[in-house]
């Protein structure tokens, strides 16, 4: 029998080694940063903006599935298994450093629902 988990996880370094990129993580308390969780920069699997359309996914790209964020949206993976870093929490900011202007967003909510990855998703800051 295939262990899908094993698949996922392979899957998912895969996608960060093409398209992971470094952000900076700042912990925030009460709208300032938390001195007991510094800023730390990582490598995420993966973050997508938003744009106007929708983007297919899933198997073959046929738009049996699609996804939207909004402008101003996006959405942060990170590798659950490489992740040492604090537990990222509602209103703390992520900040592209690999990107032109190195955008900075707000994270609104996070699910650990997934079994190999952390989702973060985000709101532009």
């Amino acid at each position: 029998m295939v262990d899908w988990r094993k698949l996922e996880a392979a899957v998912d370094r895969k996608i960060g080694g093409a398209f992971g990129e470094r952000v900076r993580l700042s912990f925030m308390k009460g709208g300032k940063s938390d001195p007991e969780r510094p800023q730390i920069i990582v490598r995420c699997e993966a973050l997508c903006e938003g744009g106007d359309d929708s983007k297919p996914i899933g198997v073959g790209q046929t738009g049996a599935f699609r996804s939207r964020l909004a402008a101003g949206e996006a959405e942060l993976f990170l590798d659950r298994s490489s992740y040492d870093g604090p537990r990222l929490q509602p209103g703390d900011a992520v900040r592209a450093i690999d990107r032109i202007g190195e955008p900075v967003w707000e994270i609104s909510t996070i699910s650990d629902r997934y079994s190999n990855l952390i989702v973060a998703v985000l709101r532009e800051k």
